[in-house]
């Protein structure tokens, strides 16, 4: 596995993982309507835009394997809330991806960025409360459950999200 920076080329890539993590994770928590139907443009649309902007505060790092397939992204915006700290946007691992340390490496990856800006740093992310795969994920890299608020999606729904927490970016470094 290769892990490097995104670039505007690889929006397209990310975008696909993206839809594709969203219609088999997602299914029964966001709209099907949308699931079923522009969530890939909309997903293109948000890349290309990201990408195509340099932004000091911002990681997207891909993993790779087999001359470039794409199995695996995390996007991080540095700084983003006084109390918890840097905010981990997305994280997805193609399904066949799965249970094969990706996520993780992702993970220390994004730690380890933030750790060379500012060693004290906190992070947090949001994840769907029925998404419960992924919250025992983000438990047992040493996250700890905040509490529930609740968030719109892009497809308008709303749904109970839990705010998992790391208050030092050491078990994401040595996880």
């Amino acid at each position: 596995m290769i892990l490097r920076t995104a670039t505007l080329d690889d929006a397209q890539r990310v975008a696909q993982l993206h839809a594709e993590s969203w219609q088999r994770t997602y299914r029964g928590m966001m709209s099907d309507e949308f699931l079923d139907g522009n969530v890939v443009a909309e997903r293109i649309e948000t890349w290309r835009k990201r990408l195509s902007t340099d932004d000091p505060g911002r990681l997207v790092c891909l993993a790779e394997e087999n001359a470039g397939t794409l199995i695996g992204f995390v996007c991080l915006f540095r700084a983003q809330d006084p109390t918890w700290g840097s905010y981990i946007e997305n994280l997805h691992v193609r399904y066949d991806g799965h249970r094969r340390g990706t996520g993780r490496a992702l993970m220390r990856s994004a730690a380890q960025w933030l750790f060379r800006q500012d060693p004290a740093d906190k992070v947090y992310l949001w994840v769907m409360e029925a998404n419960t795969g992924a919250r025992r994920f983000y438990e047992r890299l040493g996250a700890a459950n905040a509490g529930i608020g609740y968030l719109t999606d892009p497809a308008g729904g709303r749904a109970p999200n839990c705010r998992y927490v790391w208050s030092t970016l050491s078990p994401l470094l040595t996880g």
